[in-house]
């Protein structure tokens, strides 16, 4: 009951995006974090990078973000673009499609200097590189980084999800891929076929258990200062996980 309550609630939230043209996954919060960082943040931004945003949500954040006024230019990468997003997606004149892992010096060089940063869902997915790796990486080509992540609040270190046991793992991670999980224990050290890494650091799983204290202190030492923080409560019917959102702009 408590996990269909919670999705209707979000339906509910959502419903309104409806009319924009965008399905029942795009979040109001996320919508509301993108204007807050290109309005208030950082308003002088004239571009962006919307990192694996597809997924689901069919490239909405970035349709919505390119399409403020401001923009002139927004990057969307992921590693799969159904053909009927992509054909909506290319009808977008400020919007640029990369295919790729954004996790790659060579995405990035694509992307070159942008204003803005969107990580939204992902972070906790990068394991090789790491989370880490990747927030330095694109600390180098943006002055502003928007997160929307899955943190972690059952401990107040990091965990790295994948190197607990498989009952641990699959006692907080999400329900329902139990068979991918078991699979992605039985065959960890094989290399995954497409992404060319082992399989225990793929992106289809959850990888990381990141604290609140742990990625402001990496964005710190990145030279970054938060000025936007909010916690939207549980992700899901996971206790070991609540949705929050930050803003970080460069010192």
């Amino acid at each position: 009951m408590a996990i269909t309550l919670h999705r209707i609630k979000k339906a509910v939230r959502n419903a309104p995006n409806l009319l924009r043209g965008y399905n029942l996954y795009v979040d109001s919060d996320k919508l509301k974090l993108i204007d807050f960082s290109l309005r208030t943040a950082y308003p002088s931004a004239r571009t962006f990078a919307d990192l694996g945003g597809v997924w689901k949500v069919n490239g909405g954040y970035s349709r919505y973000a390119a399409r403020r006024p401001q923009i002139t230019r927004g990057f969307l990468v992921d590693t799969d673009f159904p053909p009927q997003v992509r054909t909506q997606l290319e009808r977008e004149p400020r919007l640029q499609l990369i295919s790729g892992d954004f996790t790659s010096n060579d995405v990035a060089q694509q992307i070159g200097r942008v204003d803005v940063v969107f990580f939204f869902d992902v972070l906790l997915h990068q394991a090789n590189p790491s989370w880490v790796d990747v927030l330095g990486m694109y600390a180098r080509i943006a002055p502003c980084i928007s997160i929307f992540n899955q943190q972690y609040v059952r401990g107040n270190s990091t965990v790295r999800l994948t190197s607990l046991s498989l009952d641990e793992y699959m006692s907080i991670a999400p329900k329902g891929r139990e068979d991918v999980y078991r699979y992605v224990y039985a065959h960890a050290d094989e290399i995954h076929p497409e992404y060319r890494k082992p399989w225990r650091d793929i992106h289809n799983v959850f990888q990381w258990g990141i604290t609140d204290n742990d990625l402001r202190r990496v964005m710190s030492m990145l030279g970054y200062r938060e000025v936007f923080y909010r916690s939207y409560g549980r992700f899901s019917d996971l206790p070991a996980f609540e949705n929050h959102g930050f803003v970080f702009v460069r010192r």
